[in-house]
């Protein structure tokens, strides 16, 4: 999270505020994107190790009642 906010922050130092379309314009949007992608991957990688340890308890799937 900490090297996604430094990246949107230079990002942000790139462009004069005014529309998203000058963030994606920015030199430094590649790496946000590169970062963000890594990030996604972790958070779901982490989700489906909860949701397993959830199967593996009985837990996930069950109808509610």
């Amino acid at each position: 999270m900490r090297q996604l906010g430094a990246a949107l922050g230079t990002a942000e130092a790139e462009t004069s505020h005014e529309t998203d379309a000058e963030y994606l314009r920015a030199d430094s949007w590649p790496q946000v994107v590169a970062i963000a992608g890594r990030l996604a991957q972790v958070m779901i990688a982490n989700d489906l190790g909860e949701l397993l340890a959830l199967h593996e308890a009985g837990v996930a799937g069950e109808a509610p009642q």
